[in-house]
């Protein structure tokens, strides 16, 4: 079986192509979301969607004593019935 030049040259210029139309979309993206802000638009989360500290202190007082305590992360998520990654975040929040 041979090699077709023309094919080469085909998909090549389809890249081409694939690319242009990326960088197009890209383009439109960001001027409406330009457009969006200019007019009075807000971006980004809601304010008010993170908990105060003392909040947070209250809600997870348990982990926070067992964290003071130095029990292992694992052992504290499963005592608590919270995650892991919740008990990791909340221990360097609070320099524990």
């Amino acid at each position: 079986m041979t090699k077709n030049p023309f094919l080469t040259i085909f998909i090549a210029i389809l890249g081409t192509v694939a690319a242009m139309e990326r960088e197009n979309i890209s383009y439109r993206l960001q001027s409406g979301k330009a457009q969006y802000i200019a007019k009075g638009g807000k971006v980004g989360r809601k304010p008010g969607y993170r908990k105060p500290e003392e909040e947070k202190a209250e809600q997870y007082s348990g982990v926070l004593k067992l964290l003071g305590k130095k029990y292992p992360v694992k052992m504290i998520s499963k005592f608590e019935g919270v995650s892991a990654s919740t008990v990791q975040r909340l221990k360097k929040e609070f320099c524990l």
